[in-house]
């Protein structure tokens, strides 16, 4: 029996197929129900055709299009800086012919034209933690008649000509920069070193997690592409309550990352209260920074150039919150690139989402031209605390003192959770009024005075029971702080200083651990203690390779610095059977000359 051809039933499905296609497209749905389901098709069909249609069209690599490789390989974070301290040098090793310094040097640069109160106080303090000799940048050339824009681009143009290579200053080694006029030093260089390192390991596994890697491709013809993180951080400046003035709309405002500290970390009004002392510290302040020499020398020579263009006061503040924020737009817009949508979404409507703002900004953006600086910001004061609208965040605290550490934290509301301990990286330090067994016994400049070097005993005095400066809030005891805020409130900080009952002879013992045996056990050490193998104790470089001492530049700021009644700074008379003065003229300390008969 011959089979029937499918042929007409297929012709007839797809008539009726046809028909009820055509009805469906020229008639109107009938029922709510029918109007709702085909809308929804529509809207679906839209949706899915914008998708196909965009993703014909993809962006633009922004890590790419504005170049954001670093041109520097060296990454600061594993610089071996500090060097394991060696305790087994005895006092009749001698010093290695040739020694040279294999790990990165540790450079402190301070702007200034000439000495004053303000200056000393940094000065000293920075000496007596045992930082290498500062180098003042610009010193003695206060030119009469300049403007203020113009003094702006000569301190910016000397910083980053110092930072150029030299058989002082390498690429990889560390720049300390602060200001002159208001920077207190509280811990010693290791401290600012480590801190700085673990900082920014910690960030830039934040930053790999929300960025990933960007393929570079090698120049070995056939080799695969190398993964490297698109970004990381490179160079730490303060944090600052407030952002710089006049920028409201800027990206150096509105686009930079929120603080690490809790967003009720203030109370209920954290970031809201109108005059901004209860924010969270966020925008950069460039009254300090540290990074490598190379980093930085990029930093202000793009500084430099926007300055240039402006020709105002505060120039640098303005040009440095703005590169910061240009750079977060530009990290914004490839992680928006790269992102995965329904992710996006999810986050955000969970309140997770990691996105910077970057909604009714003003930027103007040239491609080709470089944005990614490794800028970041201490936000919870490990490193800097800046004075700003901070005044009410900091207490001076002996932590052996735990009742009064318990009802500290209850005053500013800090969890008992976290107590308030002193942290292991100080309790790890040396004792800070030990003296070295060698100094009686040495004639070195100056000479050693029982009255003039007496310290505490240090048996009975150590970091546990000095009083150091706290934040509460984010239980971090800063390296430095910067007091640009009050300048009433300089002379009480200073005198609440951990060293300053004792300034005098602290300063002395790190002028006398520049010669003799001391020296020669740093130099043993590889230059640790000194944080460079420059040379010299006691006295400061100049960017034009000077050397002048702390008298040279503190003369008759001994008052403001010590206030002990002593005399001057590097005169007083070392032997103790000699007289020492007080600017009242009265006897302190000695024996007064015998008078001549008739006087």
């Amino acid at each position: 029996m011959a089979s029937s051809s499918p042929l007409p039933q297929f012709k007839e499905a797809k008539a009726t197929a046809t028909t009820m296609m055509w009805q469906v497209y020229h008639q109107r749905p009938r029922t709510p129900r029918s109007k709702a389901i085909a809308y929804s098709v529509l809207a679906f069909l839209f949706f899915l055709f914008m998708l196909i249609s965009l993703s014909g069209q993809p962006e633009p690599d922004f890590w790419t299009k504005f170049p954001s490789q670093h041109p520097f390989p060296e990454s600061p974070e594993y610089a071996q800086v500090a060097l394991p301290r060696r305790t087994d040098v005895a006092a009749n090793d001698t010093l290695p012919h040739g020694l040279e310094k294999p790990n990165p040097n540790l450079h402190v640069l301070v702007p200034m034209q000439q000495g004053s109160r303000g200056a000393c106080r940094t000065l000293a303090s920075a000496m007596i933690l045992g930082y290498p000799p500062p180098i003042l940048v610009g010193y003695g050339k206060n030119t009469p008649g300049v403007t203020e824009s113009e003094r702006t681009v000569d301190r910016i143009t000397r910083l980053r000509d110092y930072l150029k290579p030299s058989h002082i200053m390498k690429d990889h080694d560390l720049v300390l920069v602060v200001d002159a006029e208001d920077v207190f030093f509280q811990l010693p260089p290791e401290i600012l070193v480590t801190r700085f390192q673990e900082i920014l390991r910690t960030n830039n596994k934040k930053l790999l997690q929300k960025h990933g890697f960007a393929k570079v491709e090698q120049t070995t013809a056939g080799a695969p592409p190398n993964l490297v993180p698109k970004y990381s951080q490179r160079v730490l400046f303060g944090a600052s309550k407030l952002c710089y003035g006049a920028l409201e709309a800027d990206p150096g405002c509105v686009s930079v990352p929120e603080s690490s500290l809790p967003p009720d970390v203030y109370g209920w009004k954290t970031d809201i209260y109108p005059d901004g002392h209860l924010n969270r510290p966020r925008w950069l302040n460039p009254g300090a920074v540290i990074g490598q020499a190379a980093d930085l020398r990029l930093i202000y020579t793009e500084a430099l150039r926007i300055i240039e263009q402006r020709h105002q006061k505060d120039a640098d503040y303005q040009a440095l919150t703005q590169m910061y924020g240009r750079q977060e737009v530009i990290r914004e817009l490839e992680r928006r690139r790269t992102t995965n949508g329904l992710k996006e979404w999810a986050q955000g409507m969970l309140g997770i989402n990691e996105a910077s703002n970057i909604t009714g900004i003003h930027v103007r953006l040239e491609t080709g031209h470089r944005y990614e600086y490794g800028i970041g910001v201490d936000f919870e004061s490990q490193m800097f605390f800046t004075q700003m609208m901070s005044r009410n965040d900091v207490e001076w605290i002996k932590y052996n003192n735990i009742t009064k550490t318990s009802i500290l934290q209850g005053q500013f509301a800090v969890p008992r959770e976290h107590r308030l301990l002193l942290p292991d990286d100080i309790a790890a330090l040396p004792n800070p009024y030990n003296q070295s067994r060698f100094a009686k016994s040495q004639s070195t400049h100056p000479e050693w005075n029982a009255t003039l070097d007496k310290l505490p005993n240090p048996e009975e005095h150590s970091w546990h029971n000095s009083p150091l400066m706290t934040n509460p809030h984010s239980a971090a005891v800063p390296v430095l702080s910067h007091l640009n805020g009050d300048q009433k409130l300089r002379n009480a900080w200073w005198e609440k200083m951990w060293f300053f009952p004792w300034g005098r002879a602290l300063l002395r013992r790190y002028v006398r651990s520049s010669r003799g045996f001391d020296a020669a056990q740093s130099s043993l050490l590889g230059g640790q203690e000194w944080w460079n193998m420059r040379g010299g104790r006691g006295g400061l470089w100049t960017d034009e390779q000077n050397w002048v001492t702390f008298s040279d530049v503190c003369e008759g700021q001994e008052r403001d610095l010590f206030d002990d009644d002593l005399g001057p700074w590097a005169k007083e008379n070392g032997d103790p059977d000699e007289p020492v003065y007080n600017r009242f003229g009265n006897l302190m300390y000695g024996k007064e000359p015998p008078k001549e008969e008739g006087s």
